[in-house]
């Protein structure tokens, strides 16, 4: 289009004078000085319709457009270049009309930059266990917190070093001063430094429970899985102390389920035994200290009605299991009995429906990982019954 009004303007230079006329025709590399200004006006536009189809074949395929057939002679080339112009003015706005899905080029270097305002996430409310653990240690005094700081470095098995004996001390007098009736039960500490989601979790349950149940049948259906767990347990010293057996028809699933457990005990130590760790100042009762798979182990037994497949779903308990081996190890209760020092421990999970139980067993390495969760659970204890917001 540059080049045909090039040329049209250069054509009004040839009608005012005849030297004008001789340097364009020269050019444009005409011969003949003889022809017509018509013939001339004629192969302007060719030449003009031959370099635009240049300039359009240098073009992206999406830019390129079919100008229509012109006329080569007389005043219909004048016609047909208007049809042409009109034609490509109208190719030239329907590229540059807006697109519903895709923004043309026009847009796209004209449009203000978009600026994407993320909305911030609600900054959760610090949870409350966490603030009432963040203001008892602001509550205590530098000698405290090192008398506190003792428990993270007790280990389950190995006895202490002459460096941590000071330390031991000062962590006894911490207990002392706070005069307890009695020592804080593994279970106690356990329930006491539960997170906010886990008591959202334990709450939700019992409301379910008692829109099912009503409230007096919750409290039956409570009372009743005790006793089941009380019955069961009895059944099974029976069996490993060659007792007379006695088993309830509540229980016979569950006894079920154990029947291939019980034969892989080889020598039972211990049932149902209390055992204080001596440097920790807590307590507990584990259920059985038996040979499991050729080495000593702390078993416990449980009761469920769902399947309990991985330790995930097993919550707290591994805490306990590992709480009683860490007092077993670090009391003279092993040593009295002649019993070889523990770092295993197995979790039975007994199903009332009579299907096999899952043996979780835990090595040396597991139980290690449990026990620096345990001593972080027992910091926590203590830290918030120094401050009166533990029971």
């Amino acid at each position: 289009m540059l080049t045909l009004g090039l040329g049209l303007r250069r054509l009004c230079c040839l009608s005012k004078c005849s030297s004008s006329k001789l340097l364009f025709i020269q050019n444009y590399d005409y011969s003949s000085q003889q022809e017509s200004v018509q013939d001339v006006i004629a192969s302007i536009i060719r030449n003009a319709k031959d370099n635009d189809s240049q300039l359009n074949d240098s073009l992206p395929k999406s830019s390129k457009f079919s100008p229509t057939k012109r006329t080569q002679q007389g005043s219909s080339g004048i016609i047909a270049d208007k049809k042409y112009e009109s034609e490509r003015n109208r190719n030239e706005q329907k590229k540059s009309a807006p697109s519903s899905d895709i923004a043309s080029e026009l847009e796209i270097e004209t449009a203000e930059p978009v600026v994407i305002q993320r909305k911030k996430a609600p900054v959760a409310n610090q949870p409350l266990l966490t603030r009432k653990v963040m203001q008892a240690l602001r509550s205590l005094t530098d000698d405290e917190a090192e008398a506190l700081a003792f428990i993270k470095n007790v280990k389950l098995s190995q006895p202490l070093v002459p460096e941590q004996e000071e330390y031991l001390e000062r962590f006894t007098s911490f207990v002392q001063e706070m005069n307890l009736r009695n020592l804080p039960a593994v279970t106690r500490i356990i329930s006491a430094t539960q997170t906010d989601y886990q008591k959202f979790i334990l709450e939700q349950w019992k409301l379910r429970m008692v829109e099912e149940l009503g409230v007096q049948g919750f409290e039956e259906y409570q009372k009743e899985n005790f006793a089941k767990g009380h019955k069961l347990h009895y059944a099974i010293q029976q069996r490993l102390l060659e007792e007379p057996l006695e088993v309830t028809p509540n229980i016979e699933g569950y006894w079920k389920s154990l029947q291939l457990v019980l034969p892989a005990l080889e020598h039972v130590y211990s049932l149902e035994d209390n055992v204080v760790h001596p440097y920790l100042h807590y307590r507990g009762i584990f259920d059985c200290l038996a040979i499991y798979r050729g080495c000593a182990c702390v078993i416990d037994w449980k009761t469920s009605s769902k399947p309990k497949p991985t330790l995930r779903d097993t919550y707290d308990y591994p805490l306990q299991m590992v709480a009683y081996i860490g007092a077993l190890n670090q009391s003279d209760y092993l040593v009295e009995r002649g019993i070889p020092q523990v770092n295993s421990a197995a979790l039975v999970v007994a199903y009332e429906n009579g299907d096999p139980a899952h043996i979780h067993f835990l090595d040396a390495a597991k139980c290690q990982y449990y026990w620096k969760k345990w001593l972080d659970k027992l910091h926590q204890y203590w830290l918030l019954k120094s401050s009166g917001a533990a029971s």
